[in-house]
């Protein structure tokens, strides 16, 4: 992994931060469209008549969007009917050398259990301590080229 990458990563990291830690992940009951309509005290059939649909079109909308049928176009069309940006984002559970880290670790200790196992077989296992010393060793050695099988689930 380069320095390149390193500090790519860390800014997209600084980037999503704000939203790591914002409550929005917790979307109002019938989804963000129907609260912000009714919010505005608009009918559905307003917002229909302003993106060039149906009021049953409106409802079938708010419907794909509480049950995450919604596509992103159509959820763009209703936000440009309320007057909103449409804000679109994967947002990480903890920092993505985090990620990376835990991914690393479970690849690693994936491996080094596959190569015990067959060891253990053959009355030639290391005890645990050692295994563990692996299992370290080799994540860290995936972390240092992760296209090197880092994702790989094999």
């Amino acid at each position: 992994m380069t320095e390149l990458d390193r500090l790519q990563r860390r800014q997209l990291d600084q980037k999503l931060a704000p939203l790591r830690e914002s409550e929005l992940s917790a979307v109002p009951r019938g989804g963000w469209t129907k609260a912000i309509r009714t919010a505005l005290g608009m009918r559905a059939a307003t917002l229909g008549r302003r993106i060039g649909v149906s009021q049953s079109a409106i409802s079938q909308l708010e419907s794909g969007e509480e049950q995450e049928t919604i596509t992103l176009a159509s959820l763009s069309k209703l936000a440009e009917g309320l007057e909103c940006d449409l804000v679109y984002a994967l947002v990480p559970r903890g920092s993505l050398d985090e990620i990376m880290r835990r991914q690393a670790t479970r690849r690693a200790r994936s491996i080094v259990d596959s190569v015990s196992t067959s060891m253990d077989l053959e009355n030639q296992g290391v005890p645990e301590e050692e295994r563990e010393e692996q299992v370290e060793a080799l994540a860290r050695e995936l972390l240092a080229k992760p296209g090197a099988g880092l994702w790989d689930d094999s």
